[in-house]
């Protein structure tokens, strides 16, 4: 039996009794019993776990003859989760591909909203959007990495440094990295650790893919209140942010014509991102934007092919000019 105080689908099932409580229908347990399909008796038994072991004050009315909350608890009361329900929950995410539209995935939804509420800024799961998240992302991760997602979850649950061996992804060997995870989740399709790198002394990003030996250590450490994942990656265009103290952001300038330019007003890039106009029909345009740095813009402005053009800052020109020198030798 997990720390849930039950099977996974008990607590499912509780999550639901407390929302059902908490909007006022002041549902009994042979309600809740025909809603859930189960016998009154489990229900029974699921309310005084709530009350007993979780500190749910659930109250029966004898002149409504239903429960209803007393306090001013708004959310179900977050779970002492284990490595193996973390990747268990990990591995649903990936599953429910199959049930979407459905009322089982109906039923789930809240359940999984709440759960990722709770975790929120530390643990991401993207289960506020079933379509996109279980549809869409489903193959992000391959199903090596369900036990290594779930170390590293706890280690950022329970504030525990990590140590690991990472090949960086222009690196031959690997190197030994001790870090602090401040936040682990699904970020542009991949997964990755975000924490203070001790060795470094400085916030690094890690590709799950390409950690071996993960250790969850004893040593406990305080995960800064100022830390905001939005904020660390607002500095780049993709996953790879951050930039050194006192550097000023970079002011990044890009012309774009025909199918490209219509793409990039599509959608936003950076929240910086400034759009203007250059013609009647929105077919040539100048993007631009504030980042902390060039990382991964080079790949992004490849990828619009002859419709981008790079007007600032020079490093970005002559990094595109690289790459496409590069790639010409390849077919020379």
């Amino acid at each position: 039996m997990s720390a849930f105080g039950g099977g996974r689908t008990a607590t499912v099932r509780m999550m639901n009794i407390f929302d059902s409580v908490k909007n006022g229908s002041f549902p009994n347990c042979r309600k809740l019993a025909e809603e859930f399909e189960v016998r009154p008796k489990t229900i029974q038994r699921d309310i005084t776990y709530m009350r007993d072991q979780m500190g749910i004050e659930l109250h029966y009315n004898q002149q409504l003859h239903g429960y209803e909350l007393v306090g001013e608890l708004e959310d179900f009361p977050l779970i002492d989760l284990q490595v193996e329900d973390l990747a268990a929950l990990f591995l649903a995410r990936s599953a429910m591909g199959g049930i979407q539209g459905t009322k089982l995935a109906e039923s789930l939804q809240p359940a999984f909203e709440r759960l990722s509420q709770q975790l929120e800024g530390k643990v991401s799961l993207r289960w506020n959007d079933l379509d996109e998240a279980f549809a869409i992302k489903k193959n992000a991760v391959v199903e090596a990495d369900l036990t290594l997602f779930g170390k590293l979850a706890e280690a950022v649950l329970k504030q525990n440094e990590v140590s690991f061996k990472y090949r960086g992804i222009k690196a031959l060997v690997s190197t030994h990295r001790r870090i602090q995870p401040y936040h682990v989740g699904e970020i542009s399709g991949g997964w990755y650790v975000i924490g203070y790198d001790l060795d470094r002394d400085g916030l690094r990003t890690f590709a799950l893919q390409r950690m071996t030996g993960v250790k969850v250590l004893k040593t406990w450490f305080e995960r800064p209140d100022d830390f905001s994942i939005g904020e660390h990656l607002g500095g780049g265009i993709g996953v790879w942010s951050g930039k050194a103290d006192g550097a000023e952001s970079i002011e990044v300038v890009i012309e774009l014509t025909g199918w490209a330019a219509r793409l990039v007003q599509e959608r936003l890039w950076h929240p910086s991102q400034k759009i203007t106009i250059l013609d009647d029909l929105g077919e040539k345009i100048q993007m631009t934007m504030g980042l902390d740095n060039l990382t991964e813009v080079t790949q992004v402005v490849l990828s619009w092919g002859s419709n981008a053009k790079v007007l600032a800052p020079e490093a970005l020109v002559q990094s595109v000019c690289k790459e496409l020198e590069g790639v010409q030798k390849l077919y020379e």
